[in-house]
């Protein structure tokens, strides 16, 4: 799976799980929405005018894994 949107924040770089307008959540909740969908960040999208919620999960560094057999 490739993410289509990639977004930089805060020296890491994250991909969009879900964008929603703020008006489709109610006032208080974003925090267990983020939670129920596992995402680590959500920031408000102000670019061009797309007041937006960004619901963002982290793209960490690669681990190698050990084969036991």
């Amino acid at each position: 799976m490739v993410p289509k949107d990639l977004v930089h924040y805060q020296n890491k770089l994250y991909y969009v799980y879900k964008k929603m307008k703020p008006e489709s959540i109610k006032e208080g909740y974003v925090n267990d929405v983020k939670d129920f969908w596992r995402c680590d960040v959500v920031v408000r999208n102000k670019f061009n005018n797309d007041d937006s919620l960004l619901f963002l999960r982290e793209i960490s560094d690669l681990e190698p894994i050990r084969d036991v057999i």
